[in-house]
């Protein structure tokens, strides 16, 4: 042991703990008694008091995963939650990091089978502080990944029938 060969070394208490990086009282208590780290610390397993509610936990994320810890505390206090705050904000993180852990399948598609369409809003503050709104027109084919991207100012029919026409004439065909 490092702590009793030290010590027979002539180190003090404190040059002891200050070499191993540990504290005085640390030191005194191998040196009283050395065998202790020889000794294997049984930990006792007990169940969490949190572990009755982890039920109702995961049935409230899973209604609205935006839920907070403070709103799942103040939830299950009635019901009879005694310990703490910090135990609910480890679990509803746990939780919420769990399910955004789920892996997806990626679809595949052989080539010219298909592609998908999507808008995206985009608001763009003008110099005189009005706000524009722009929508982003976008197709990527299922195999090749290749995208046609038009920046547009309606989101209506026409002009996304005119958008579809537009992209079909980049890609050069239509997908099946």
């Amino acid at each position: 042991m490092d702590i009793v060969a030290l010590k027979r070394q002539g180190l003090s208490e404190r040059q002891i703990a200050k070499r191993l990086g540990i504290c005085r009282p640390t030191v005194r208590k191998y040196l009283d008694d050395p065998e202790a780290c020889e000794r294997v610390r049984r930990s006792v397993a007990r169940e969490s008091k949190l572990a009755p509610y982890e039920g109702n936990i995961k049935a409230w994320l899973s209604e609205d995963p935006e839920y907070k810890a403070t709103w799942v505390y103040d939830h299950i206090r009635p019901l009879g939650f005694t310990g703490s705050y910090d135990i609910v904000k480890r679990k509803v993180k746990e939780l919420k990091e769990e399910s955004q852990r789920i892996a997806y399948m990626r679809f595949e598609s052989e080539p010219g089978c298909q592609a998908q369409v999507d808008f995206g809003e985009f608001q763009v503050v003008r110099d005189d502080g009005s706000i524009r709104k722009y929508y982003l027109f976008s197709m990527i084919l299922g195999y090749s990944r290749k995208i046609y991207g038009e920046l547009i100012e309606r989101c209506d029919m026409p002009t996304f029938l005119d958008c579809h026409i537009r992209a079909f004439t980049y890609f050069g065909g239509v997908p099946e």
